[in-house]
C-alpha cells in the first residue's frame, strides 16, 4: 500500500507531524531502500546510548535480544528490505533518538540480570511498538482520557483537546498501522501534565524536550517498569482523525471505545 502524508486526515497528520519532514511530501509506493534508510541515519545522526552513531545492516533471523544487543554493542540497526515497520523505526531514531537509545540499553541490561522476559522488557516492547506521549496542562483532561471518558475527553472537549493536549507518537508499529488505520486501533499511552507555557513552545522544541523527558523517565522507572504504566488511546476517536467522529455516537461504540474494566483511572500521569 501506498503512503502520503498529505492525504492523511487533519487528526492523523498531526500524529506524522513530527517525521513530516523526514518522509516529505510525495507519495511513497514502497519504503525506501536499505541503503536509502542508512543514508538518512548518517545524516541525522542518531546514536546508541554508548554514543555510537547508528549503521544500517541487512536483517537476519537473529532473536529480539540479539538485535538490542547489536544496536547498543556495535550501533548495527538490522533493517529489512520493503519492511515500512523497519522504516518507521528507523524514523523514530532519528526523530527520538535520546528515549530509543534508553529502551535498547534497558532491553539489554533486563535481559542481562534475568533470561526470563518479565514486566519490564514487556513494558518497553509496548512502548517501543505502540507507545505513545501523552502531554497536557489541563489534569483533569489527561485524567478523564486514563479513565476511558471518551465522549466528554474527545466530543464535548473536542476543542479544549486540540488546544491543550499533544499526542506524540512514539511507538513505530502505530506509525506503519497508521498508513491504513482500522477501528479498534490503540496506542499505549503514558501522560505527562506540563506548566502552561510547555504548550506555547514551537513543535521542534516540544518534540525535543519531550524526547529528552521521556528517555529520563524511562531510566528513573527502574524495575518499577510495567505495562500497567500505560492505558490505552484509541487513535481514531482522537479529534479530525476519521470523518465519522463528528458525532457523539461513533464514541458511544463499545467495541472500540471500552469502558474501564475496575474503577479508577489507568496508566500513569508524571509530571
Amino acid at each position: 500500500m501506498s503512503f502520503e502524508v498529505g492525504r492523511l486526515s487533519p487528526g492523523l497528520g498531526r500524529l506524522f507531524a513530527p517525521y513530516r519532514a523526514l518522509v516529505g511530501e510525495s507519495p511513497m509506493s514502497r519504503p525506501p531502500a536499505v541503503g536509502a534508510i542508512g543514508e538518512l541515519l548518517g545524516r541525522v545522526g542518531p546514536r546508541n546510548a554508548a554514543g555510537k552513531p547508528l549503521r544500517v545492516v541487512d536483517a537476519d533471523h537473529a532473536s529480539a535480544l540479539a538485535y538490542e544487543r547489536r544496536v547498543l554493542d556495535d550501533g548495527l540497526l538490522a533493517t529489512r528490505a520493503d519492511s515500512w515497520h523497519d522504516y518507521f523505526n528507523a524514523l523514530v531514531w532519528c526523530v527520538f533518538p535520546t528515549t530509543k537509545a534508553v529502551i535498547n540499553r534497558r532491553h539489554c541490561e533486563a535481559a542481562g540480570r534475568d533470561d526470563r522476559r518479565g514486566a519490564v522488557r514487556d513494558a518497553l516492547t509496548q512502548f517501543d511498538e505502540c507507545g505513545a506521549l501523552v502531554i497536557s496542562a489541563d489534569a483533569d483532561m489527561l485524567d478523564a482520557l486514563r479513565g476511558h471518558c471518551w465522549e466528554s475527553a474527545l466530543w464535548r472537549r473536542r476543542t479544549h483537546f486540540l488546544q491543550s493536549c499533544r499526542v506524540l507518537i512514539v511507538g513505530h508499529a502505530t506509525l506503519d498501522a497508521l498508513r491504513s488505520p482500522f477501528a479498534g486501533l490503540c496506542a499505549k499511552a503514558l501522560f505527562r501534565e506540563v506548566a502552561s507555557d510547555w504548550i506555547a513552545q514551537a513543535a521542534d522544541d516540544q518534540v525535543r524536550e519531550a524526547d529528552h523527558w521521556l528517555a529520563g523517565w524511562l531510566s528513573r522507572r527502574g524495575e518499577s517498569l510495567a505495562p500497567r504504566d500505560f492505558s490505552p488511546l484509541p487513535l481514531l476517536g482522537l479529534p479530525e482523525a476519521v470523518p465519522e467522529n463528528v458525532c457523539s455516537g461513533y464514541y458511544r461504540d463499545p467495541a472500540q471505545f471500552r469502558p474501564r474494566r475496575v474503577p479508577g483511572l489507568g496508566g500513569i500521569r508524571c509530571r
